[in-house]
């Protein structure tokens, strides 16, 4: 029929009655429509990527999110801690203190996050709140860590003079230390450093610690090296007058060399003695504000005999404001003036700046009976020279002996 003959020719020319490949079925000649094996799809009977399975998620920084990951895509897959655009933007570590804001995710290798990213001493809420210098000494305490700009801890925040330790003490009625202890160091660790050049201080027990009110300074000088004196109370004058020095004086009766003046013949008399000083009023006998001396005027070995062996003189050369006396004896456990060394007043004598001792009375040969002629008093061969301050009280003035014997 013309009419079949029509529709051979809408046939695939296999000489069958189907349309397709020539096997009777539309499609790819395997009766199924598709890519020929009977399954619409890729040709292996599976809908997606031509290998029967979906998109592969690629997660480089193992946070879940990625190239075709179900969580989603990932802003920065080399960093775990980001993978929003907000995150990859804004996670940052400004101030250098390891602790991260802005991020997506914390961990060990960005901790956080940090409550103020300005501020390196701080990153925990304890430490942005707590972080103070209370009392303003550059020093701070609460803060999470301690650097350059806020060193610290402060071991007492309440008090201005101390910060990281005890500072050095001063003798100020304040605390220089993290206890808050007033003056607690020895006066001599106190108040020693601070006047370095003030001179002729004991070094033991040298200082004082006693301050008018806080903040005062309160170092005063209690003791000086021996023979010096603080009279003008000035601390940085130290102890500035010099008493006569120990080793040309005595502080008590001896016949130590210190104290030894010289042997005084017939016609001599001592030169360059020397210049003393003694400033504090006298305190009696043998308690130490006095000056010793002595001196031998032999009989013996000299041009004459008694009466005419000269006469010993004693008096001050020099005298400052006429402060000086002294006193003379024939020993050191004696009594002032005593064996007939003063004839005006006797034993007991009051000090004098002026003393004489000589035989008053002719020679023997030139009496009626020589042979009943007698020293009834003994001659001073040697005697002991105490010298004293009688007014004018912590006065820096000098005095100087003046010993000789002159002929008669």
């Amino acid at each position: 029929m013309e009419g079949m003959e029509g529709m051979e020719a809408m046939g695939d020319g296999d000489g069958d009655t189907s349309t397709g490949d020539g096997d009777g079925d539309p499609g790819d000649g395997d009766g199924d429509p598709g890519d020929g094996d009977g399954d619409p799809g890729d040709g292996d009977g599976d809908t997606g990527d031509g290998d029967g399975d979906p998109m592969e998620c690629l997660d480089l920084d193992q946070d879940g999110y990625g190239e075709n990951c179900p969580m989603g895509t990932d802003c920065d897959d080399d960093d775990f801690n980001n993978h929003t655009v907000d995150g990859c933007a804004n996670c940052m570590d400004a101030d250098q203190d390891g602790q991260w804001v802005g991020c997506d995710v914390f961990d060990e290798n960005k901790p956080g996050p940090d409550c103020d990213d300005a501020d390196f001493n701080v990153f925990t809420p304890e430490g942005c709140e707590n972080c103070v210098d209370g009392d303003n000494d550059m020093v701070w305490v609460g803060c999470d860590q301690y650097g350059a700009e806020k060193p610290g801890p402060d071991c007492n925040d309440g008090n201005a003079n101390v910060g990281l330790d005890d500072a050095v003490e001063l003798c100020n009625g304040l605390a220089e230390n993290c206890a808050d202890e007033i003056d607690n160091a020895p006066p001599d660790e106190m108040c020693a450093p601070e006047y370095p050049n003030a001179p002729n201080i004991a070094p033991m027990n040298g200082w004082c610690c006693n301050p008018d009110g806080p903040g005062q300074d309160g170092c005063e000088i209690c003791s000086c090296v021996e023979q010096f004196y603080d009279l003008d109370q000035e601390v940085m004058n130290g102890c500035e007058c010099e008493a006569t020095p120990r080793t040309d004086s005595l502080a008590a009766c001896s016949d130590a060399p210190q104290g030894y003046l010289g042997s005084v013949g017939e016609g001599v008399q001592l030169q360059d003695l020397v210049i003393g000083s003694v400033p504090l009023i006298d305190n009696g006998l043998g308690n130490g504000r006095e000056d010793w001396y002595s001196v031998d005027f032999p009989e013996s070995g000299n041009p004459g005999t008694r009466p005419n062996t000269g006469s010993i003189q004693v008096s001050f050369a020099m005298n400052e404001g006429s402060d000086y006396r002294f006193e003379v004896y024939r020993s050191c456990n004696g009594v002032a003036f005593a064996g007939s060394l003063a004839t005006q007043y006797g034993v007991g004598a009051p000090p004098t700046r002026e003393w004489w001792f000589f035989d008053n009375h002719t020679a023997p040969v030139d009496m009626p009976i020589p042979a009943l002629y007698t020293d009834d008093v003994s001659w001073p061969d040697t005697v002991y020279i105490r010298v004293f301050r009688v007014q004018n009280d912590a006065t820096c003035n000098n005095y100087q002996l003046s010993v000789s014997r002159p002929d008669n």
